[in-house]
């Protein structure tokens, strides 16, 4: 009878075996050393779709693709022998997934573009302002507390301690209620001085039309339209009158409120501009403005010709379009005409004629 004696694993894959790693950028073949393993895929489903992820393998593997040991842990491994062989089968463990010398590609590099380094600067900023926000509001409670020598055990608290506590959060809550209504008061000062610029407006228009609503009512109506987008049936509602009164008040407050509002939109001088300069702007001490375009929806129109110019193919809807500039400090210094939702910035920007300014 043949004696049939173990051969090494070595030259049993010299003669016979023709196993490779397919995972991407591996080369390591069965045939080059005999230290290396190699392991065929999972048949469960969700622990094969986790090799192929770790392995950055797309498409279906195949039957007889295997995987070297190189790219598992030796704690992933289950060492066993048997009895009659002199070599030793490595065996993983269940449920393990491939984790070392994984393939790299180029695009799993993480760089920072300028638009990501702006988002993770504002957001640092962002942080930074709240806990500063944070370190004087408790620095404000400190300084309304009474000094007092600390108190460890609560059961000794004193009557006068006690009443001490009550009154500072009594002179806090008085102090927010001040500020609070002293914001109020000159919200309404600024609200009862357009209400009254609107008036004289009016008298000089001489308006032929008896209101049912006096000019704070319509003016503040049209603030809440503006502000909270609410409808003129439920505005009708509020304010006591019909919808079509609602409406026509809403248009023609409007007008009366660009006749007020717009002599305030001034162009400033370079020399005014230079003295209020932020600190944000040191660097850019000749920026004179900051122009950005603006984009509203508007319903449907009736005419053909109006809804091609007005709708816009970057939001998908009709809107119109203007320019708004903006000095170094804050101040609204200029507003371009309205255009259609189809022009573009670039148009809008040299029609506005603003670096002639």
């Amino acid at each position: 009878m043949a004696d049939h004696n173990y051969v090494s694993i070595s030259e049993c894959a010299k003669k016979y075996c023709k196993r490779y790693c397919c995972t991407p950028q591996c080369k390591n073949k069965q045939m080059s050393t005999s230290t290396i393993t190699f392991h065929s895929f999972p048949k469960q489903k969700d622990l094969k779709l986790k090799w192929k992820t770790a392995l950055k393998i797309a498409k279906e593997v195949p039957k007889y693709a295997f995987v070297c040991s190189t790219h598992f842990d030796d704690s992933d491994f289950i060492s066993s022998s048997k009895t009659s062989s002199p070599a030793k089968i490595r065996r993983l463990k269940i449920g393990v997934v491939p984790s070392k010398n994984l393939p790299a590609r180029s695009l799993d590099k993480v760089l920072l573009t300028p638009t990501k380094e702006k988002i993770i600067k504002r957001a640092e900023r962002l942080k930074q302002r709240r806990q500063n926000k944070e370190h004087c509001q408790i620095l404000f409670q400190n300084d309304c507390l009474p000094d007092s020598t600390p108190i460890t055990d609560v059961e000794e608290l004193s009557p006068s301690s006690t009443q001490t506590d009550v009154l500072t959060q009594e002179k806090t809550t008085v102090l927010s209620n001040e500020i609070k209504t002293a914001d109020k008061e000159v919200q309404m000062d600024k609200l009862l001085k357009l209400v009254n610029i609107g008036e004289f407006v009016i008298k000089s228009l001489s308006y032929n039309i008896n209101f049912s609503l006096d000019t704070l009512h319509r003016i503040v109506l049209v603030l809440i339209k503006l502000k909270l987008s609410t409808s003129y049936k439920c505005l009708a509602v509020l304010f006591g009158v019909c919808k079509s009164t609602c409406t026509n008040y809403f248009y023609e407050t409007i007008d009366l409120l660009y006749l007020i509002l717009k002599p305030l939109v001034l162009w400033p001088s370079k020399s005014s501009i230079s003295k209020n300069i932020p600190k944000c702007f040191i660097n850019f001490t000749s920026t004179r403005v900051v122009v950005d375009g603006t984009e509203t929806p508007i319903e449907v129109l009736k005419c053909l010709s109006c809804r091609i110019r007005t709708y816009s193919f970057y939001k998908g809807k009709h809107t119109i379009k203007f320019i708004v500039g903006i000095s170094p400090d804050g101040l609204i210094t200029f507003v371009s005409d309205v255009y259609g939702g189809k022009a573009s910035d670039k148009h809008i920007f040299v029609e506005s004629n603003t670096v002639a300014k």
